[in-house]
């Protein structure tokens, strides 16, 4: 929440990147909050439609970091990012990614299961052996669903990858690049308690470095 409110300093600069990214904070912070309440709340209908909606948001708003990323090369000064057209350009794969996230991610995402992600409890496309209840009797169905990869967040990060390159190339400040690469590595650590832990502080340091870069770009930053 708090590098939500951090990315609405750029505002009155750059009102779109500022909006796109505090918008994904805050994304960020109700899926961290609903897994958080996970036990408080219970195995219910409830909770059931609080992580409905956590991949909703996410299948279809992470597309918002697309316009961050080209607020960050136009406020730095990259000549082609300040052009209607690649403007134009920008929109419309925003529109386009988020589309495609809620067609691939959310559209076929037919049931969730409760499960223990290390003491909370939340709920997920597929259920593993040390994921499994006690407190819950899955179906034969539920044991063998399989998940699907988050499509939206893969492409968004590409895209990002390529705008932050290009910005380093341009401007010389290489911070959403280096944070954004770093971010691909998240899916890749093995599935345990040191995994979701490196996972976690990734994440941060990602949010943390786009938004240090919105408010630089912007000559937002209060230091």
């Amino acid at each position: 929440m708090v590098l939500a409110v951090c990315s609405l300093v750029a505002l009155p600069v750059a009102p779109l990147a500022a909006i796109g990214l505090a918008t994904v904070e805050f994304i960020t912070f109700f899926d961290n909050a609903v897994v958080a309440a996970g036990n408080t709340l219970g195995i219910g209908p409830r909770l059931y439609r609080f992580n409905k909606l956590r991949f909703l948001l996410h299948a279809v708003l992470i597309a918002l970091l697309i316009p961050a990323y080209a607020g960050v090369g136009q406020g730095l000064g990259v000549p082609a990012f300040s052009t209607t057209l690649f403007q134009a350009f920008i929109g419309a794969l925003t529109v386009g990614v988020a589309l495609f996230g809620y067609l691939a991610g959310y559209r076929p995402l037919k049931r969730i299961v409760p499960v223990n992600y290390y003491g909370c409890l939340r709920y997920a496309q597929s259920v593993t052996a040390s994921g499994r209840r006690d407190d819950y009797e899955y179906s034969d169905e539920e044991l063998a669903a399989k998940g699907f990869p988050p499509f939206a967040s893969i492409l968004t990060v590409l895209i990002g990858l390529v705008l932050s390159v290009w910005t380093g190339l341009a401007s010389g400040f290489w911070v959403p690049a280096m944070v954004t690469g770093l971010m691909m590595l998240a899916g890749r650590f093995p599935p345990n308690a040191v995994g979701a832990l490196a996972t976690s502080a990734l994440e941060v340091l990602f949010s943390t470095g786009l938004v240090f870069s919105l408010l630089v770009a912007t000559n937002s930053w209060p230091l």
